[in-house]
Formats: C-alpha cells, sequence, structure tokens
C-alpha cells in the first residue's frame, strides 16, 4: 500500500508534533551515519529544539566541533558555494510555482480558444463579438490545428525512402482534406474576412429646390 504523501506544513497538534520531531530526528542521524560511513565523508548533524535541553548531535559534541572548526577554516567561496538557506529555498519554491501558474495559464487558454472554435463552427457564438485578443488567438489555435493536421498527412501519405535495391512502394493517391481541416479552414477565412476592414458605402446627397 502507497506511504501518503506528507504535507509540509507546520502541525498544529503539540502531541503529534513532537511524536513528529522524535521520529523524524533519529531518522536524520541515521541517514548522517550513513552518509559518512557509504561515501567515505567527514560530516554532523546538530539540531536544537523546544522538547530537549540539550540539542541532537551525531557523532559526537566533540567530534561535531572538530568538523564545524575544519569547515570554518575553509574559503569563503568553498563554504557558501552549496549552501541552502530558508531563504534561497522559498525562492525556489516561488520561482517553480510561478512556472506551474504560466504553463496552467498557457493550457486553460489553449483549452477555452478549442471551446470557442467548436462554438463559432456550430453557429452558437458570432465571430463579430470577438475581441481583437479573442480574435488573435483564435486564429493561432486553428493555424496550430492545420498544421498539425497537415503534419499528419504528410506522415501518413510520403512514406520514409527505401533502400537502394528495393521494390517501389505502390504509388499513394493524393489524400483529399478531412472533414475537420475543412471546418477549420472555412472557420479561419470567415474571421479574416470579418477583421477585414471594408470600404464605407458612397454617400449620394439629394437636393431640391422649393418653386
Amino acid at each position: 500500500m502507497a506511504r501518503k504523501k506528507v504535507q509540509l506544513q507546520w502541525i498544529m497538534d503539540d502531541t503529534a508534533r513532537r511524536t513528529t520531531y522524535k521520529k523524524r530526528v533519529k531518522g536524520l542521524m541515521k541517514k548522517v551515519k550513513e552518509l559518512s560511513i557509504l561515501c567515505g565523508i567527514e560530516a554532523c548533524a546538530v539540531v536544537y529544539s523546544p522538547y530537549d535541553p540539550q540539542p541532537e548531535v551525531w557523532p559526537s559534541p566533540m567530534e561535531a566541533v572538530r568538523v564545524i572548526g575544519e569547515f570554518k577554516c575553509r574559503p569563503e567561496n568553498d563554504q557558501t558555494k552549496k549552501r541552502f538557506n530558508q531563504e534561497n529555498y522559498i525562492r525556489q519554491r516561488v520561482a517553480k510555482a510561478k512556472d506551474q501558474v504560466v504553463k496552467q495559464q498557457k493550457k486553460n487558454r489553449r483549452t477555452e480558444m478549442e471551446n470557442l472554435m467548436y462554438q463559432c463552427q456550430a453557429g452558437g457564438k458570432g465571430l463579430q463579438d470577438l475581441n481583437i485578443k479573442d480574435s488573435s488567438d483564435l486564429m493561432w489555435s486553428i493555424d496550430d490545428r492545420l498544421k498539425a493536421v497537415g503534419q499528419k498527412m504528410e506522415y501518413f501519405h510520403h512514406p520514409a525512402p527505401q533502400p537502394s535495391g528495393a521494390a517501389a512502394p505502390a504509388a499513394v493517391p493524393v489524400a483529399q482534406k478531412t472533414p475537420l481541416e475543412v471546418a477549420l479552414e472555412s472557420l479561419e477565412n470567415q474571421m479574416l474576412m470579418d477583421l477585414t476592414p471594408r470600404p464605407t458605402d458612397s454617400l449620394v446627397t439629394v437636393g431640391y429646390c422649393k418653386v
């Protein structure tokens, strides 16, 4: 049975928070120990908490002081090269969230334009009611659809070249346009006609004189 995904947020209940701390800190110390043994590196872990008067230290306080002292003796660039603090973590999460929002907005806009295209084809919505942005995005969506249909038709009706000496394949008849492609082209042409400015009608002035 798959483990339930834990939400990374502060635990409100005191008892549950204390229990989680005890469990997690033991796991952390175990991981540091395994990392030191398996990779042959010097490591230490120091964890302060409001639940214990003394911090949790691995492997020992003296050894932790030695490892930290050696780290402090290194150049400043080496100390900060791979440092990952709370600020950097938050910045990384914010950047990732923004990227996800942008991708979702593009996906929603694409779905919206597809629904609008089907409404226009069914006569439920007139192209004259669209604003400039909707018209532009709709035309882009139609062009994208036509391009995808054209690529599929090109793939199916133009087979890959045969090696030398192989029998030439039978000629493939030119495919007719699919109903979807015809409908998309018709809708695009209608949009272009609606967006093209029409010349104003000629005005004829009629005058008369009273005798």
